[in-house]
């Protein structure tokens, strides 16, 4: 397993963690960088490999029930997913004005011109999932999974995972740039809902239950595309390589992200994420095998 490293509770403080399959991760620090802040760490649990039968994640949301262990026997209603519509069009992408929270890797704040764009108007689901494996065109997800949660986000997949059901669907993983448009829209809004501070009435994240949802279950922080669960419930993948310094160089029209790299973004912050993680423009990074229950995805086209 790779090391991941970790933030502890003191200003500066800094510890490497081995993963492990027991254990949950935290939130990473930008590439390269060489002081510890409090800021990173506060996810507490997006990226780690999680081991569905001995943790109390398992059948919390995404996870439990008859995957990593054997056979998979979730079955699929063939329901497909409802996308939203993004017009093409210039945003503000990065470190929104007035932000207090923003870290190194969301600077500077610049303007992106985007064609138009659809985007899954939820995280995909387990019975949206199950109907690529039942086609043959996707893998069994990697831990086990409680077959009758059919609309909770389909988790424990790794980012090759994701993308041969987006492929399988038609679509692919969004951009980040993409996602974080549809997560913000065009007013240069913190939040997806705006610049109120999240609640659990908008979000799922920490102290809101500290498990996975249904996807939906949080109307009320609709991103202005009506986009849902933009923040919190599960982590999404995107398309891009990430490198924390990429802002300073990347394209004004329809960047893709760097042209190679080791790791990917994350966007959204998860379920036992602190709410600095559901800011549209906060930014993490994950190892191509990583897979956990807070782990998920929507596609895009």
């Amino acid at each position: 397993m790779n090391a991941r490293r970790c933030v502890g509770n003191g200003p500066g403080s800094r510890v490497a963690i081995v993963l492990a399959a027991s254990l949950f991760g935290c939130g990473n620090l930008p590439q390269g960088s060489t002081t510890g802040t409090t800021d990173a760490g506060m996810k507490g649990d997006e990226t780690t490999a999680l081991d569905a039968t001995n943790s109390n994640e398992a059948g919390a949301g995404g996870g439990g029930g008859d995957a990593g262990n054997g056979a998979f026997a979730c079955t699929s209603s063939g329901q497909t997913a409802d996308m939203v519509s993004v017009p093409a069009g210039a945003f503000m992408m990065g470190c929104a004005s007035g932000d207090t929270q923003c870290r190194d890797d969301e600077k500077p704040q610049h303007t992106v011109t985007l064609s138009a764009f659809q985007i899954d108007k939820t995280e995909v689901t387990q019975d949206q999932y199950a109907a690529c494996v039942a086609a043959k065109a996707c893998t069994p997800p990697e831990c086990d999974w409680d077959c009758t949660k059919t609309n909770y986000p389909a988790a424990c997949l790794e980012r090759s995972q994701a993308e041969a059901f987006c492929t399988w669907a038609g679509k692919r993983l969004p951009t980040e740039a993409e996602w974080e448009e549809a997560a913000r829209g065009t007013d240069g809004r913190i939040y997806p809902w705006g610049n109120d501070a999240p609640d659990c009435d908008h979000v799922n994240m920490a102290g809101c239950g500290d498990v996975a949802q249904a996807v939906g279950s949080h109307p009320d922080g609709a991103s202005p595309y009506g986009a849902l669960d933009m923040a919190g419930n599960v982590v999404e993948m995107v398309s891009d390589w990430y490198d924390a310094t990429y802002y300073a160089t990347s394209p004004a029209t329809g960047p893709t992200g760097p042209a190679t790299g080791t790791t990917y973004g994350g966007r959204g912050g998860g379920y036992k994420s602190e709410a600095i993680w559901d800011r549209a423009s906060s930014r993490d990074w994950y190892d191509l095998t990583d897979e956990s229950a807070p782990f998920g995805f929507r596609c895009a086209r």
